[in-house]
């Protein structure tokens, strides 16, 4: 069988003598058409580019864990994929989320006098039965430190069967505990108006209810939810700023590269970004009762306490790129306390997360 020699024409000869050879007439090509299209791909991806971020595109392949205070679960959500998201019901409200090394979450019930150990690829909850009033959380070396300011004291749990070592004094009312990489703790003491720095008490600006330590393990932010003003401790205890915002900020937060500071401030609907070492304060209007505050992808998220409600936004400039209304099976009523998880592959279906918190 004679197969049929392609139609083309090869390249000009070079300049000294050789044979020439045709094949038939030059196929022709629609370049016009062609290129119309690609200048289409190149505007829709420019556009794409320069667009603010909306919805799903807010945050690529982030899943967020949320605390739903008074719905009384933890809601996954997936960013990327709003029809996602799933709750896992827990016995008491939820307050403040820290995660273990094997991946599960543990999460404060302080109502309920309990800590729930959560996997949050099966949705199995452990409930750890403690007494008192467990609130802030804290992990270092095995340990996981809980207040309760029923009786004054961070608490100290062994994770691997839940034990309780002894427990460390922490003044009138210990609200939220940070761990120091250095070692020890750093404990709000909401009702003596004090920070605890290894022990060391400090005075804070008037009921502070957060802590939160800078990457660098330098320096330790708070704020006072009567007093107004977010205060910059160095880790020996000396004041090194202190910026009046208003509003009630009841929680704080610094950015991964510890340049910025942000402040959910519950009165005035509104989120904080203070420049870490000059004070200098920008204010984001974000509505609803601001709480949870969680760095994440290049993002600042909020959680809205009055609702189900997260906001994204744009840190360094200073504005909302997104907010999601959460949905999920059950009313997901309120968006506290969040941690952070980055798909990275999945093994039999679960989830393998890379986690922030």
């Amino acid at each position: 069988m004679t197969r049929a020699k392609p139609s083309m024409k090869p390249l000009e000869p070079p300049s000294f003598d050789m044979p020439r050879f045709e094949y038939g007439p030059e196929p022709r090509w629609p370049w016009r058409r062609i290129a119309r299209y690609v200048l289409a791909i190149a505007f829709v991806v420019t556009l794409a580019w320069t667009l603010p971020i909306e919805g799903s595109q807010a945050a690529d392949h982030q899943l967020l864990v949320v605390a739903d205070l008074r719905g009384q679960a933890l809601v996954i959500v997936d960013l990327t994929d709003p029809a996602a998201t799933r709750r896992i019901a827990l016995p008491g409200g939820p307050h403040e989320l820290v995660r273990l090394p094997d991946g599960r979450v543990v999460a404060s019930l302080e109502q309920a006098g309990a800590l729930a150990v959560v996997d949050i690829n099966s949705g199995v909850v452990e409930t750890v039965a403690l007494g008192g009033l467990p609130h802030g959380l804290a992990l270092h070396e095995g340990v996981l430190d809980v207040t309760d300011r029923s009786r004054g004291v961070v608490r100290q749990l062994r994770t691997s069967d839940w034990s309780e070592e002894p427990a460390i004094d922490a003044g009138t009312w210990p609200h939220a505990v940070a761990a120091l990489p250095t070692g020890g703790l750093a404990v709000a003491d909401a009702a003596g108006n004090s920070l605890l720095l290894n022990g060391r008490r400090v005075e804070a600006s008037e009921l502070p209810e957060t802590v939160a330590v800078s990457p660098d393990g330098q320096r330790v932010a708070t704020a006072g939810a009567l007093g107004d003003a977010v205060e910059v401790f160095d880790r020996d205890g000396t004041r090194i700023l202190r910026v009046a915002v208003g509003g009630r900020p009841v929680r704080v937060a610094f950015s991964p590269d510890g340049t910025q500071i942000a402040a959910a401030l519950s009165a005035s609907a509104g989120v904080a970004l203070l420049d870490a070492r000059t004070g200098e304060a920008r204010l984001v209007a974000i509505g609803g009762l601001p709480d949870g505050l969680l760095y994440a992808g290049g993002l600042l998220y909020a959680g809205d306490l009055s609702a189900g409600r997260i906001v994204a936004i744009d840190a360094k400039a200073a504005r909302v790129l997104a907010s999601y209304e959460v949905q999920a099976a059950g009313q997901v009523r309120s968006a506290g306390a969040m941690l952070a998880f980055e798909h990275s592959g999945a093994v039999g279906g679960l989830l393998c997360p890379i986690v922030r918190q």
